[in-house]
């Protein structure tokens, strides 16, 4: 006689003192079998729990359902997908499918100074003030030195970086103004004063 495919379900009782009572057999993960060969445990074993926490990161605890809705809300609508080339890119929300590559930031280093001519780089009217980065590089001195009739030590309290763009000459104009202590040296007098001094810039190319 052939076996039969598929199954008959059952459920198991026995009689005990106070009536029939439910079986359950016991099993293990790695006893029981899916479809495909593999157990429950080499399928589920290293999963050891669910979570919506945002602040879990344990590689053992699967994301809920309402942890992955709640991320994905803060997307504001924005998918990620492939080109037709195959490069990464986003989808805008209520648009077209059509999927917009992601572009790599390419920056330029103008060099140090205080007003920077970016007129050579196409569509320079388009930029702001926010697509440049300005870095410091104040001086510190060490130890006593000459100024006049006066020896001192300079003492930078504070840097304050200064900028702005002309969108329509194409000229970036930045610098740090440095607050000095003077501390006089050998118990001469002190004196405070401020300084505009160049800076190193950055252009952040569209």
């Amino acid at each position: 006689m052939s076996i039969a495919s598929g199954y008959k379900k059952f459920k198991k009782y026995i009689l005990t003192s106070s009536g029939f009572q439910l079986v359950s057999h016991w099993t293990k993960a790695n006893t029981l079998e899916f479809d495909d060969g593999k157990t429950a445990q080499d399928k589920l074993g290293a999963i050891d729990g669910i979570s919506s926490s945002r602040e879990s990161n344990s590689d053992k605890i699967a994301a809920s359902t309402a942890l992955v809705s709640e991320l994905n809300s803060d997307l504001g609508g924005y998918k990620f997908s492939k080109t037709t080339d195959g490069k990464p890119g986003f989808i805008v929300p209520g648009g077209a499918d059509t999927v917009i590559p992601f572009k790599l930031l390419d920056i330029i280093d103008l060099g140090t100074g205080t007003n920077f001519d970016v007129t050579q780089y196409s569509g320079y009217v388009n930029y702001a003030v926010t697509d440049f980065i300005v870095e410091p590089i104040a001086k510190i001195s060490k130890g006593c030195h000459t100024g006049g009739n006066t020896d001192y030590f300079d003492i930078y309290n504070t840097i304050t970086l200064n900028k702005s763009y002309n969108s329509n000459t194409g000229i970036f104009s930045a610098y740090q103004t440095v607050d000095i202590n003077a501390i006089g040296c050998q118990s001469r007098g002190n004196a405070r004063t401020t300084s505009n001094a160049e800076v190193h810039a950055y252009l952040l190319l569209h």
